[in-house]
């Protein structure tokens, strides 16, 4: 499943199934599990295994009723199944990527730890939203903020949300561990895109392996396009 949106966080369930979570954006993960529910920021993937076990014709769809009576959705039909779609809205369940990762939750220490806060000016740019990582938004004159990596070093990237919005944080030519979601050690999840929420922090650990400028930003159109964006750059 991929959430292809420019700027639309979806969650999708199929009533009566589980979804039996194998892989994140292409990476195994450590711990499959099963749940009710998926949640994807933009750009997420999710690789699941549904066992067809409850009859009947069914509607896969977005939690948002609106969103789904206007077409987020899909009809599941089982062979020999007859009558109307069916929509059952699931019982309220927190998504957490904490659960795909390994029991034990080590996780090697970083060489180099580098941190970052995201804030938001309500309406400040003709009624739009202004986007800061650590007080600057991105400049495409500038191309600034800026950070310098050194090739081969593992490093720590911690987010504190400042904001009340999602993020999915987003960084090219790489892949992440995580390590620390909403307070909750983890290791072993391997992503390239993960939401952070409304004043929550995330770490995750990257290692310089690619070299070459690397953007880093949200996913979010809107908020990448005021301000919500970064330049990495190798030594």
């Amino acid at each position: 499943m991929l959430n292809a949106s420019a700027g639309e966080i979806r969650s999708l369930a199929l009533p009566g199934h589980a979804f039996k979570i194998i892989a994140l954006d292409g990476n195994p993960v450590p711990t499959q599990a099963e749940v009710p529910l998926l949640w994807l920021g933009t750009a997420e993937r999710i690789s699941a295994i549904v066992e067809m076990n409850y009859p009947g014709v069914w509607v896969m769809g977005d939690l948002a009723d609106d969103d789904r009576k206007r077409g987020m959705g899909i009809v599941v039909e089982y062979a020999g199944a007859t009558g109307e779609p069916r929509w059952i809205k699931p019982e309220a369940y927190q998504w957490d990527y904490v659960i795909f990762g390994k029991d034990d939750g080590q996780i090697g220490e970083p060489d180099e730890v580098l941190e970052f806060t995201i804030q938001k000016q309500n309406g400040a740019i003709n009624g739009f939203n202004r986007w800061l990582l650590n007080g600057q938004a991105f400049s495409m004159k500038t191309m600034e903020p800026s950070f310098m990596l050194s090739e081969g070093r593992r490093y720590r990237l911690k987010f504190r949300n400042a904001s009340d919005d999602i993020h999915p944080l987003h960084l090219h030519r790489h892949s992440f561990e995580l390590v620390r979601v909403g307070g909750k050690r983890t290791s072993g999840v391997m992503k390239d895109v993960v939401m952070v929420g409304g004043f929550q922090e995330v770490e995750f650990d990257v290692v310089a392996d690619n070299p070459g400028p690397t953007l880093f930003h949200c996913h979010q159109q809107l908020h990448m396009d005021f301000g919500f964006m970064a330049m990495f750059h190798y030594a």
